[in-house]
């Protein structure tokens, strides 16, 4: 259904039901990612998920904020990319301008502020590094 709306996703990607996918014409997913339940995916700006990765549920994805720094408060929009075979853990917020690099994990109830490096395992928040990640 949100192909119709302009989303580019996969065939065989998995979007739970009750995922909210605000502005999908931003959205892109690649082979079997899933988004679980209760997701927020705000896509005032670009947000694209690589191959294989896992967006667990009452997560955050946040593309809009505002500038602080005026009295307008004006909004401000930047791109969102999680990279392939990432898992981001129940409960997190991934904030305006971050990159997530390939097969990192996001531990529960973290709030990423800052990009991510490939094989990382972070959390907290702010969330810090905890260790690489080894696959074998």
């Amino acid at each position: 259904m949100v192909k119709l709306f302009g989303a580019q996703v996969d065939w065989n990607v998995s979007l739970h039901p009750t995922a909210i996918i605000d502005y999908p014409w931003n959205l892109k997913m690649k082979n079997r990612s899933s988004l679980g339940e209760h997701c927020w995916v705000y896509a005032m700006a670009p947000i694209s998920i690589g191959k294989l990765s896992c967006i667990g549920k009452d997560v955050y994805l946040l593309t809009g904020s505002h500038n602080i720094e005026k009295s307008t408060f004006d909004l401000v929009t930047k791109p969102i990319s999680v990279g392939d075979g990432c898992w981001i853990a129940t409960a997190s917020t991934v904030l305006p301008n971050v990159t997530i690099g390939d097969y990192s994990v996001i531990g529960a109830n973290s709030v990423i502020c800052k990009n991510v490096d490939s094989y990382c395992v972070v959390g907290g928040n702010p969330a810090k590094f905890i260790k690489r990640r080894i696959i074998k």
